[in-house]
């Protein structure tokens, strides 16, 4: 059920990433172009993806999918954390390499698959993993790459995407609503997620040479750590918790926490890497492998995860 729409789904936004780096090959477009949409995606874009998931009723069914989904985020995360801790003594990880095993494309990616798949009102479970996600890309995922400065409290929590998550979980638990053209507004801009981190990725890609995209062989460890060891661990770890069979929701509520945790790198490692200037061509070269790598890999996971769980 979830290979046929993957594969039409990252072949979709695939498309938009090589038209992207054409029009930077032949002109039309400049690679620095990346860094504004790059704050465009992560200061607005973004946020609107996260606020616009929690508008939804908060039944007893809901409340429960969500501690689990939340739940099993938390732990592979703790898990993902554990490996690159290890990675950085004993093969000298550097920050992109370790925050592009740590975080996953869940947003950019998974919330259009989703989706696609089971069904809008399903997006939420998305955003539960989006929730522990924010909440530690925004304080250690942002030390990876600025740990010069102090980490500071107001600034985690005055950011646009924490903002989201608070303002989210507010509107959820009391049942408020805003008025539909805001709403509507905030749907509309959280729809320009996958195409508009494609085209940042596509920009870094068209003003690279191909031959340099792989130039760097540890490129092929990074795939390996988070293709397969990461996303294997998530796999036993979701099948052994046993949640599967727990809830009248079946496989869906855990599968879609699973699909976050075995996705490509994250795309906001390459916009962050653009923002503090930490080699954005390999980040983006690492999003691109890894993408690519999915659609074989992800069907892989879940027909496992299937066996495991008795599917």
């Amino acid at each position: 059920m979830i290979t046929i729409p993957l594969i039409q789904k990252i072949a979709e936004l695939f498309l938009i990433l090589f038209a992207t780096a054409a029009l930077v090959k032949t002109g039309v477009f400049k690679a620095d172009y990346s860094k504004a949409l790059s704050r465009i995606s992560l200061y607005f874009v973004t946020p609107c993806v996260v606020f616009n998931s929690f508008q939804k009723e908060l039944t007893p069914e809901v409340q429960q999918g969500l501690l689990i989904a939340v739940g099993l985020a938390a732990a592979c995360q703790l898990i993902f954390f554990l490996v690159t801790a290890i990675l950085r003594r004993v093969w000298k990880a550097t920050e992109v390499e370790r925050a592009s095993i740590a975080f996953t494309n869940a947003g950019n990616l998974v919330i259009p698959l989703v989706a696609h798949v089971f069904g809008q009102e399903w997006v939420i479970y998305v955003s539960a993993y989006l929730l522990v996600y924010n909440l530690t890309f925004w304080t250690l995922g942002v030390r990876m790459f600025d740990s010069g400065n102090a980490l500071s409290i107001k600034k985690v929590l005055l950011n646009p995407n924490m903002l989201a998550v608070l303002f989210g979980m507010l509107l959820l638990f009391t049942g408020l609503r805003l008025p539909a053209p805001v709403s509507i507004a905030f749907s509309d801009v959280a729809g320009m997620i996958g195409p508009l981190s494609m085209m940042i990725t596509g920009m870094v890609v068209g003003s690279m040479k191909l031959r340099d995209m792989f130039a760097n062989r540890r490129i092929f460890g990074v795939l390996f750590f988070r293709m397969i060891l990461c996303s294997g661990l998530a796999v036993l770890l979701t099948a052994a918790s046993g949640l599967a069979g727990s809830t009248s929701f079946g496989k869906a509520i855990v599968i879609i926490p699973l699909l976050s945790a075995i996705a490509p790198s994250a795309s906001n490692i390459n916009q962050m890497a653009i923002l503090y200037n930490r080699d954005a061509q390999y980040a983006s070269a690492i999003n691109v492998l890894t993408t690519l790598s999915c659609i074989v890999t992800i069907p892989m996971w879940v027909g496992l995860f299937d066996l495991l769980a008795g599917g």
